[in-house]
């Protein structure tokens, strides 16, 4: 075989060749990955990867903090085309899919997702993409960019309150846009299309062109999809048993881009992005169980009860970036809009006409249909000014303000027709946050440095309330300014012994800011039983680790023992029997060990291995949020892991080829708090899952056939069991896709 023909093949797929675990270990596959396999050889020449976790370009193998980099062109190659995918292959992060496309959320490192205020972070390069508040859905509402035109994604695992500022409790992602063409026009285009069993068939269109407007000067990338999910679940009439409609839970979406940039000197950069998305779907792809004691559905595997409405997730997001580099330093300016709306039309009639027809003294059968409507969602502004400096002597820095004005909005309202008002409410809330930031790096030697950083913000909640109707009644509340202060800090350490081996040290805080909080009326008395003010948490995080691996680059490894403690959390607390949002009493700890290893025996093999485990217990007795002390968080497992194999191959003088088998394990978990008054608490199974793929290309086209959860497991990514006052309940749980088999084509001009 040509071994020129062999590096054009393995160039385009390098991350596929080494897995998700090289970007963590901060290598990637250069002109040595085309060497013949029958060569058998163990050296290899590996390229540098550089990321921006810091605030600053480093080489991730000199991140004195646990990143994992990622491409998300790997996977979309493998058939894996939603944010979640990322994290089933990525140490120390879960997600939990709650069965639409933009749904979800993410925790890391033993931090539970337990409250409405996300505990990590998303951005879309230096802008800010979560929500602040607890009441716009921003723990479940997430930017999945993975089908847009995005370079890679990196995941900083532990608290980054200094640098991120607030929702970074357990670790954030950023999304690294990739910059358009200056110099030369590049295009591509691709298609993916894909069959579910016992569902539909799915199909993706993606294209993106990059061209230097004015060589050197002026570059402009326009890039858009389009992808259809299909959907699994069915819709059961649940007084029949019949089934009324297939596959409810699929999804649409659209998404489309613009991004420009000008560099008129070579110290001076401006650069503009837009970017817009929008999901419509009929229903998410919850399914209705048996019972609190089974997994089985209720009238099949994969069926709910909820009839499907009209929903949507819009996002829309733009940014201006002024860069100049001065004489050693450079400073950023970026500005940035985001803005998210959720929400639809769901009809209730089967469960709430009745209500309103003896309510309201009506003869059985008047009321014809009743609605739910929601309409919830985020703007937020954003301005930001860094300085960051080059290494001067034995010192650099960053230092940085930043500004948000955050305006959300959650509006629901059931009514019926003929019009009767059942109940209508609205909470809208103001957030404004003023901060500043910095860090400063010494370095003793070449070989060790170590870093202190610390963030100072202040910030304000206003929440409104009013309602009316006859299930809630008539209210109406305005909180006062909730204000708040808060300081985060950052201290590291790193040690470089060899130019294969990093160890480092890492103290770190995180936080959530005040927030007021709903209201909860007594009806004997009419006072508020809810605690007004939701306060700031705060978490700790130490951490070391160790990346390096072989000098012929056989076997690379990163790996990390974390402890968190995060006192006073942010929690979902019951007063009364009414759920509202509150603190617990005293906090959690957690503790565990992330590792990474790659062991290349040969140059065309690259075996990768991800293992997580994590501890995190209660403190102490929680009896608002139904915990009791020692007991695991729910949702968060033990264990997790993964093993991925790819292998290249010639097939022709122009022809590469590459494998691919991946297994992905998750442990069991507790899906609620033992002492819970409003859930039981159900054991979900552990689960383990295997993806194969494989792909052919000459450099300009490439062409894939994939299957992702190849034996058609079926196992439970989560569940809950509702416990009401008369002692039913009600389970419902969100599956693995079953099987999916699909093909891809992409071709770059």
């Amino acid at each position: 075989m040509q071994k020129s023909i062999f590096r054009k093949y393995s160039l385009l797929s390098a991350a596929s060749v080494i897995g998700i675990a090289a970007g963590m270990m901060g290598v990637g596959v250069g002109s040595a990955a085309a060497q013949d396999s029958s060569e058998q050889d163990t050296e290899f020449v590996l390229e540098e990867i550089i990321v921006t976790a810091g605030r600053r370009e480093q080489s991730l193998q000199d991140v004195p903090a646990a990143v994992s980099a990622i491409d998300p062109g790997d996977f979309t190659v493998k058939g894996m085309k939603q944010i979640g995918d990322i994290f089933n292959y990525t140490t120390g992060v879960k997600y939990t899919d709650i069965g639409t496309k933009g749904f979800g959320n993410i925790s890391a490192r033993g931090v539970p997702q337990s409250s409405s205020m996300p505990v990590f972070g998303i951005y879309l390069d230096d802008t800010p993409i979560s929500s602040n508040t607890t009441f716009s859905g921003g723990s479940t509402v997430l930017f999945d960019a993975m089908l847009m035109d995005i370079e890679r994604a990196e995941v900083i695992k532990g608290p980054q309150g200094t640098l991120y500022g607030a929702t970074s409790v357990g670790g954030m992602m950023r999304y690294i846009s990739r910059d358009p063409a200056m110099e030369e026009f590049r295009a591509s285009a691709g298609v993916d299309i894909a069959t579910t069993k016992d569902g539909g068939w799915s199909q993706v269109y993606n294209g993106r062109v990059s061209a230097p407007l004015i060589k050197g000067k002026l570059g402009l990338t326009l890039s858009g999809f389009y992808q259809d999910v299909a959907g699994y679940v069915d819709y059961v009439n649940p007084a029949t048993g019949a089934v009324a409609d297939e596959d409810v839970d699929g999804s649409e979406n659209v998404g489309y881009a613009a991004d420009l940039l000008f560099t008129p000197t070579e110290e001076l950069s401006i650069r503009l992005k837009y970017m817009k998305q929008e999901t419509d779907y009929g229903i998410n792809g919850t399914v209705q169980l048996a019972n609190v004691t089974s997994d089985d559905g209720m009238f099949s595997d994969y069926s709910t009860i909820s009839e499907p409405g009209d929903n949507y997730l819009d996002y829309e997001i733009m940014s201006g970036t002024i860069s100049y580099d001065f004489d050693g330093v450079t400073l950023t300016s970026t500005s940035s809009r985001v803005e998210y709306e959720f929400g639809g039309l769901q009809d209730l009639t089967a469960a709430y006409a009745p209500i309103v027809d003896f309510y309201d003294g009506r003869d059985p059968g008047t009321t014809t249909r009743v609605d739910f409507n929601l309409l919830a969602g985020s703007e937020k502004f954003v301005q930001e000014i860094r300085l960051t400096s080059e290494r001067m002597g034995n010192f650099e820095w960053i230092a940085g303000l930043y500004y948000a004005d955050e305006t959300t909005d959650n509006i629901q309202d059931v009514v019926s027709t003929p019009a009767f008002d059942l109940l209508t409410i609205s909470f809208p809330s103001e957030y404004k946050e003023y901060a500043a930031f910095g860090d400063v790096t010494y370095y003793f030697n070449d070989k060790f440095d170590v870093t202190a950083g610390m963030r100072l913000s202040k910030s304000k909640t206003t929440l409104s309330y009013v309602s009316t109707g006859l299930l809630l009644g008539t209210a109406v509340f305005e909180s006062d300014p909730v204000k708040d202060t808060v300081d985060t800090y950052l201290f590291s350490a790193r040690y470089r012994p060899t130019d294969n081996l990093s160890l480092y040290t890492r103290v770190a805080s995180g936080y959530r800011p005040a927030s007021a909080n709903l209201p909860i009326i007594d009806p004997a008395t009419g006072d508020n039983i809810a605690p007004p003010v939701i306060d700031p948490d705060n978490a700790w995080s130490y951490e070391i680790g160790a990346k390096g691996g072989t000098d012929n680059g056989v076997f690379k490894y990163d790996v990390a023992l974390w402890k968190i403690d995060w006192a006073n959390f942010q929690a979902f607390t019951s007063f009364d029997g009414v759920n509202t949002g509150g603190n617990a009493t005293d906090g959690l700890s957690a503790h565990g060990f992330e590792g990474s290893f790659i062991l290349r025996p040969v140059s065309a093999l690259s075996l990768t291995t991800n293992v997580t485990y994590s501890k995190s217990e209660l403190n102490s007795d929680e009896p608002g949020i139904g915990g009791v002390a020692g007991e695991q968080i729910p949702d968060l497992p033990k264990w997790a892991g993964s093993l991925r194999a790819d292998y290249m191959f010639s097939v022709t003088d122009t022809w590469g080829g590459n494998i691919g088998f991946g297994v992905r394990y998750t442990g069991a978990f507790m899906s609620s708090y033992s002492a819970s008054t409003s859930q039981y608490p159900v054991e979900v199974d552990s689960r383990t899952l295997a993806d194969a793929n494989v792909s052919f290309s000459n450099g300009d086209v490439t062409i894939g056939l994939y299957a992702t959860n190849i034996f058609n497991t079926r196992a439970l990514v989560s569940r809950s069991d509702n416990l009401f006052s008369d002692g039913s309940s009600d389970s419902t749980g969100v599956f693995e896709r079953p099987r999916t088999i699909g093909a891809n084509l992409k071709v770059d001009f």
